[in-house]
């Protein structure tokens, strides 16, 4: 809930300026969402650049001490309900590493004015931290491993967007808006999606957003907690889920049962005769 608050937040503060056309028939559906084990800044953001032309891009990973890129644990769920039984709050270790391009200022300067940080490019995975097996009537029999890809993929053209001197913000990327983003698991096929989103959460940002004291204009160091889901149109399909026979498969099969039965039928008459 705290999630989609922000989310929604984010996206008033930003309002028509981000929007992007999606096409009038698109039904995009949540299909995973994560959130962070504890309440401790999991992602930093780091810039260091100071002047327009910096060396090095800014840099937005996932670090356990705010300066050393690492995975951190994270809580992950399936919202597909097929998969939702069996890997729903599963502990996961989410790693997250992108860029923001060199000479790519915020779109804003005025404290408590929202702004939006562009040119966001990177990738990020979740995997399992032990075995998940799927079982039951809907699934052939499988066991991932653990170091399974729950999910991973790469971006680019993605945002950063918030209020400067706020403590809550997000970033999101999408498929149609500009940028590619490509999204691969262990358990789902993405063959048939046309549409993907991303979009995190970023709460209990500290220092709150600032604009960068030197010339290059992009936001400044900040530490945050991050939430986030995944979405596309149509849901992706779900690996080891049984097959249903088709209609005419159903008819063959009925009519086989048939011919079974008569045939027994045959051999009981014969014997007794």
């Amino acid at each position: 809930m705290r999630i989609a608050r922000n989310l929604l937040a984010t996206a008033l503060v930003v309002g028509a300026a981000l929007s992007v056309a999606a096409p009038a028939n698109a039904v995009v559906s949540t299909f995973a969402t994560f959130s962070s084990k504890t309440a401790a800044r999991d992602v930093s953001f780091v810039n260091s650049g100071n002047s327009v032309n910096r060396l090095t891009d800014a840099r937005f990973f996932t670090s356990l001490n705010g300066t050393t890129a690492s995975a951190v644990a994270v809580n992950f769920s399936f919202l597909i309900p097929s998969l939702a039984p069996y890997v729903t709050n599963v502990t996961a270790l989410y790693t997250y590493n992108a860029t923001v391009a060199k000479g790519s200022p915020i779109a804003s300067g005025v404290s408590g004015s929202p702004f939006n940080q562009m040119n966001l490019s990177g990738s990020f995975s979740f995997v399992t931290t032990s075995a998940i097996t799927l079982t039951g009537p809907n699934f052939t029999p499988h066991t991932y491993a653990a170091g399974s890809n729950l999910l991973s993929g790469t971006f680019t053209a993605g945002n950063i967007v918030g209020t400067l001197g706020g403590t809550a913000g997000s970033t999101f990327a999408s498929s149609v808006s500009g940028g590619v983003l490509v999204f691969t698991s262990d358990f789902l096929d993405f063959t048939n999606v046309v549409e993907l989103d991303r979009a995190t959460s970023l709460t209990s940002v500290n220092p709150k957003f600032s604009k960068h004291g030197g010339a290059n204009g992009a936001l400044a160091n900040f530490r945050a907690v991050v939430g986030g889901q995944f979405s596309s149109d149509p849901v992706p399909v779900v690996n080891f889920i049984r097959a249903v026979p088709e209609p005419q498969s159903w008819v063959m099969m009925i009519a086989g049962f048939g011919m079974v039965g008569f045939a027994a039928r045959r051999r009981t008459r014969a014997i007794a005769a």
